[in-house]
């Protein structure tokens, strides 16, 4: 029996088998731990990126939560300054609306004089008349009664009008008062809304309150902002007193309705008849600034031989008159070659105690050249510290240890080291017009006669808007707030 062994060739193959075994066996003790050092790597990598992600986020947050505050704090300055230009303007056409109805009512006064006179002048002719034609006696004891009746309402009304004067002269002085006090105080209030809406973009919660964004207090920069806020608004308008109201009178003289304006009667009152005829004059005049006169009267003329050929001679018939003034003056006779216009003047009834046009304050520059741009800036600039914001820097990770090989710290670099932005609105007038595109809520507001408006203290169309800020505000500002000018050429807004 034979026995077999192995061949060489088998045995061969074992051995190379085995030794490929040992080799890999210490491949892998050799690259034992390389994974780990991927993993760490990555991790790093993602830390770092992390860091990246979470530090963009925080200071893009910061930034625009600066940015916003800044813009919602000019915003509602300026909207606090065109509310206090509105109130003035309401104001304004209260007084101006009294005034009217002052001459309203001395108007009816003179009116029922004239008629009181017209009416006893009628009656006495009718009772004459009456002595031949009895049923016309009755007629005059009628307007006898016309007139009484007219001459008792007119006592009453002017008495009433010099109450109605003691109101008018408080609700003058009041308002002007308070236009004053109002008007120096409007910066100040408006600085404080700023302040209230900026201080409103800090975040609370339980007793802990961010330190968040903050208008921007150092000197510089309030002398750049207030000061200039502040001198802007109390530039803008101005009292009118004296002989400057002339715009005021005006308003006034345009305010009276038809009655108080003119008053030439019916077309019986003005009968003209070739030869004779009747004529009815009536209406008020304001001598200056500070005296109404409101007269009527009634007269019937002929015409007779004159130098200059036939000329017309009046009778009076009716005739009222009444008058205000600081002293109770009587005014002038409107023409004095009529006798009628004589009477009025001698029994015309006269008030005291109406100090006349009201003072105002209205737009200090009235140029044509100021009413395209008519207007009031108002500017904030805000700020957060770089330590109000919780970045990896800030919360202490990844700090530099001081090793060879550097260290994870991330700190952000800041101008001034802080955020900073400015924010600027305007404010502004206009009076929707007629025919606008896409505008469908104003048709309330048009002028009858589509003209545009222009600004005033007279009409309440005063708004605000956010606006741009110029080159050289930005760079003066920016200087102020201890940033490089220069950055005002490349950073967002001022560019126009």
């Amino acid at each position: 029996m034979q026995v077999r062994r192995p061949t060489a060739g088998r045995q061969g193959s074992r051995q190379v088998k085995s030794w490929s075994a040992r080799t890999a066996i210490a491949a892998a003790r050799r690259a034992r731990g390389q994974a780990l050092v991927w993993l760490l790597g990555t991790m790093v990598a993602c830390a770092a990126i992390l860091y990246g992600v979470f530090n963009t986020a925080q200071i893009t947050v910061a930034k625009q939560r600066t940015v916003n505050a800044a813009d919602a704090g000019a915003l509602a300055g300026a909207t606090v300054q065109a509310r206090v230009l509105n109130l003035a303007a309401y104001n304004n056409r209260a007084m101006m609306a009294n005034e009217a109805f002052l001459i309203q009512m001395l108007s009816i006064e003179s009116w029922l004089q004239y008629f009181g006179t017209t009416a006893d002048n009628f009656g006495t002719l009718a009772e004459l008349i009456g002595v031949f034609v009895p049923p016309v006696e009755a007629i005059g004891q009628f307007l006898d009664k016309m007139g009484d009746v007219a001459d008792k309402i007119h006592d009453g009304l002017a008495k009433a009008n010099n109450l109605i004067i003691k109101a008018i002269e408080l609700e003058k002085k009041a308002i002007y008062a308070a236009h004053t006090v109002v008007i120096k105080a409007g910066g100040l209030l408006a600085e404080d809304a700023a302040s209230k809406i900026v201080e409103a973009n800090r975040t609370q919660w339980g007793t802990h309150e961010d330190i968040g964004v903050e208008i921007d207090k150092r000197p510089g920069v309030r002398a750049a902002t207030f000061g200039l806020n502040e001198k802007d608004w109390l530039s803008f308008t101005t009292s009118y007193t004296g002989n400057k109201r002339t715009d005021a009178k005006e308003i006034l003289l345009n305010s009276r309705d038809r009655f108080s304006a003119d008053r030439p009667g019916a077309w019986w009152t003005n009968l003209n008849l070739g030869l004779v005829g009747t004529e009815k004059r009536g209406g008020s005049q304001l001598k200056g600034f500070d005296r109404w006169e409101t007269q009527d009267t009634l007269e019937v003329w002929e015409k007779v031989p004159c130098k200059t050929g036939m000329c017309k001679e009046y009778q009076p018939i009716g005739w009222g008159r009444s008058n205000a003034d600081k002293n109770g003056n009587s005014g002038d006779v409107w023409d004095p070659n009529r006798s009628a216009q004589k009477l009025a003047y001698e029994q015309a009834e006269s008030h005291s105690g109406w100090s006349g046009v009201p003072n105002v304050y209205d737009i200090k520059d009235k140029s044509a050249k100021a009413r395209p741009t008519l207007g009031i800036d108002f500017i904030v600039a805000t700020r957060r510290v770089r330590t109000a914001t919780l970045t990896t820097h800030q919360m202490g990770i990844g700090l530099d240890v001081g090793a060879n090989t550097g260290g994870a710290d991330m700190a952000e670099r800041l101008e001034a080291d802080q955020y900073t932005a400015i924010g600027k609105a305007r404010v502004f007038f206009e009076r929707p017009q007629r025919g606008l595109t896409n505008d469908f809520t104003a048709r309330g507001l048009w002028r009858d006669d589509s003209a545009k408006e222009y600004g005033s203290l007279f009409s309440p169309y005063w708004q605000a808007r956010l606006a741009d800020l110029t080159p050289a505000e930005k760079i003066g500002l920016m200087a102020s707030m201890g940033m490089v000018p220069d950055k005002a050429l490349y950073t967002p807004g001022g560019q126009r």
